[in-house]
């Protein structure tokens, strides 16, 4: 058996320690993979490097679920939201389950009476939401403290396609504390007249809004 010269760290544990602490989930799990080669390594060419490969590999092992949790609420909770909008609340909530609707909106904002009052409107002028995507044409606003966003929308309903905006709240400031919200404050849709939700929502709305194009009905 061939050995190498005393000190020669084996390459496959520097990598393997490299991956481990990367943010990715499939780069983390390859940490582990690596240091399971850096072991085989290692014993077979009596190179330095065991205790970097199982630091690797506990890392690995550990980061890679947190990791893959953390993508996943990512593309759940902002990812998602911020592309499509409230969409899953509202089509539950034109089946009748305006709780889903509530639930992705911030806490206190608006009531189920109201948010049944708003579905009921938009179902009439515009029938059943089908899909909704941003709007490549308009650019989103960011608030002025930084911690929510105006997103334009376009909303395929039955009856044709409607231009609107929501606001996505990242965190709330009170009193100079943030408290992470990750839900939307306020919708809105078409003109002459306009849907909003909540209605109370008017003034931040229509601060919100500004240098976005107008909405067509």
């Amino acid at each position: 058996m061939t050995r190498d010269k005393a000190g020669t760290w084996s390459p496959w544990s520097l990598v393997a320690l490299a991956c481990s602490v990367g943010l990715c989930p499939a780069v983390t799990m390859l940490g582990v993979v690596f240091g399971l080669i850096a072991i085989r390594d290692i014993k077979i060419h009596a190179r330095r490097g065991f205790r970097v490969a199982i630091v690797a590999i506990v890392i690995g092992l550990v980061v890679t679920p947190l990791t893959t949790f953390g993508l996943v609420w990512w593309n759940t909770s902002v990812r998602e939201p911020m592309l499509h909008g409230p969409v899953v609340g509202l089509q539950a909530a034109q089946n009748g389950d305006v709780t889903v609707l509530l639930g992705q909106f911030e806490d206190g904002v608006g009531t189920a009476n109201e948010a049944s009052g708003f579905i009921r409107q938009m179902t009439e002028r515009y029938g059943t939401l089908q899909s909704i995507d941003q709007d490549p044409d308009r650019e989103a606003a960011w608030s002025p403290d930084g911690w929510s966003i105006s997103v334009p929308y376009m909303l395929t309903f039955s009856t044709g396609i409607i231009k609107g905006e929501a606001q996505y709240v990242v965190f709330s400031v009170n009193e100079g504390q943030r408290k992470p919200v990750f839900r939307f404050s306020w919708i809105h849709m078409g003109k002459d007249p306009d849907l909003l939700f909540p209605v109370s929502a008017r003034d931040s709305m229509q601060s919100g809004s500004k240098g976005q194009d107008g909405n067509q009905g």
